[in-house]
């Protein structure tokens, strides 16, 4: 049965292009991962993969004729996808090396344990470096599992993993080396020609370690994954404590307001007696002398309580300038924001707080100098609308910057507020930019609203 299983070999070219179809389901787990990343993703896709039958058919006539094994031209084939790859879709280099790696892996241990069982079942009639009729089924097999069972997990898992914010860009930059190293180890290292693996003890050594590795490469994967799950959860965690801290700072900024307003009414009668004193008394330069030094209390300075139309942010806007007012900066605030915008009112108030906490803080470290804070805010009829913000404020000279991003002064990290006035930014295709000197720290804000 197996000298008729043997005979039965069109050519070796058949076998060549057939083990082709192993490249082939690569390139489908690629597309898989970046599915999403794509502009015109069915476009794009089908584009993809018709230039990939046609790529990797000609690679099997290629690997026919020079007689080596198709198993060679996995990692030549890569950089021809990843640059495929980065010409459509919108994903950093780290990422796209890290998603053909991880499917150049994926080929490569299904080619090789097809190898394995074609040695096993046909032993000195295999052909060497090239699958037979059995290698050629359970290298089908094998694709078809690989295609059906990675789909969920690449399809959804990958790309929220590649959308996270608590990755930095400098993650993906090197964790790519880990299945592009993998992929390397089984195409160059492990025994693949007959005169080793028709060795019994051989064969099964290296069919035994083929499954632990991947085996190893599914938990590390899976361990990957989990990792920036927890550091998603811990960033959500941390801007609801943030987003609390802002709503004790508003309620006690409240409560202030309350007790000055009590305070008010409490010696407003002591006010009256004075003046009663004094007018009975007939002293009218004293009665305008102490109506002057009322006029210039604290309590009573008028406080601008409508900067805009937008309900939610003239309340942030309110709230943190009076609370810089009170901590003796000069405050100039200009808003031109309609009653609504077609942006959650929740995102827009954490982002335009978080830029006033960061300027006050920054005021509040100030020891001597001028203490100054200016505000501007406008929006621009589309297409597409626009929201442009600009926050300017004084600072110590203390400010520490990481990289692209700010040192927390309470932390050692990036800072909370910068990397989500970012984020937010970029949901909203727009732009951010923290400039400062000797004096003067400015962030700019710039997002897009569609009508």
């Amino acid at each position: 049965m197996l000298d008729a299983l043997a005979s039965i070999a069109p050519s070796c070219m058949f076998f060549a292009i057939g083990e082709q179809l192993n490249a082939l389901t690569g390139l489908l787990l690629c597309l898989y991962m970046t599915w999403h990343h794509m502009e015109n993703p069915k476009r794009d896709g089908l584009i993809l993969m018709i230039s990939g039958v046609i790529v990797f058919f000609l690679c099997g006539i290629a690997c026919c004729l020079a007689h080596v094994p198709s198993l060679w031209s996995v990692i030549p084939s890569a950089p021809v996808v990843v640059l495929a790859l980065r010409k459509m879709t919108n994903l950093p280099w780290g990422q796209l090396l890290f998603v053909v790696s991880t499917a150049a892996y994926i080929v490569a241990i299904i080619y090789y344990l097809s190898l394995a069982v074609d040695l096993a079942v046909l032993n000195e009639q295999s052909m060497n470096l090239r699958v037979g009729w059995p290698g050629m089924i359970s290298l089908l097999i094998f694709d078809l599992i690989a295609a059906t069972t990675l789909f969920h997990p690449f399809h959804h898992s990958f790309s929220a993993t590649f959308d996270s914010p608590s990755i930095s860009r400098n993650f993906w930059r090197v964790i790519w080396l880990f299945p592009f190293i993998s992929t390397a180890i089984v195409v160059w290292c492990m025994p693949a020609d007959n005169a080793s693996l028709l060795d019994t003890r051989v064969l099964s050594i290296a069919f035994t370690v083929s499954i632990a590795y991947s085996g190893f490469m599914t938990m590390a994967y899976f361990l990957i994954w989990y990792m920036v799950q927890q550091a998603d959860r811990l960033r959500e965690a941390s801007k609801r404590e943030h987003y609390e801290a802002m709503q004790t700072l508003q309620l006690q900024h409240m409560n202030e307001r309350i007790n000055e307003a009590r305070q008010i009414k409490h010696n407003i009668r002591h006010h009256i007696q004075t003046l009663q004193a004094l007018a009975a008394a007939d002293d009218m330069p004293g009665i305008t002398s102490y109506l002057e030094e009322m006029a210039n209390h604290r309590l009573l300075q008028p406080i601008p309580m409508q900067y805009c139309e937008h309900a939610s942010l003239n309340a942030v806007l309110v709230y943190y300038c009076d609370w810089i007012r009170h901590i003796g900066a000069e405050v100039d605030v200009k808003a031109s924001v309609p009653q609504y915008l077609n942006i959650n009112n929740a995102e827009l108030c954490s982002m335009v707080g978080n830029l006033l906490e960061n300027a006050s803080e920054a005021i509040m470290k100030q020891q001597d100098g001028e203490k100054k804070l200016r505000v501007r805010i406008k929006y621009r009829t589309g297409p597409p609308a626009s929201l442009f913000i600009v926050v300017d404020n004084t600072h110590d000279s203390s400010i520490m910057q990481v990289g692209d991003a700010f040192a927390s002064t309470k932390h050692g990290g990036e800072g909370l507020g910068t990397a989500t006035v970012r984020e937010t930014a970029e949901r909203h295709h727009g732009a951010t930019s923290f400039d400062y000197d000797g004096t003067l720290f400015r962030a700019s804000v710039m997002l897009c609203l569609d009508d």
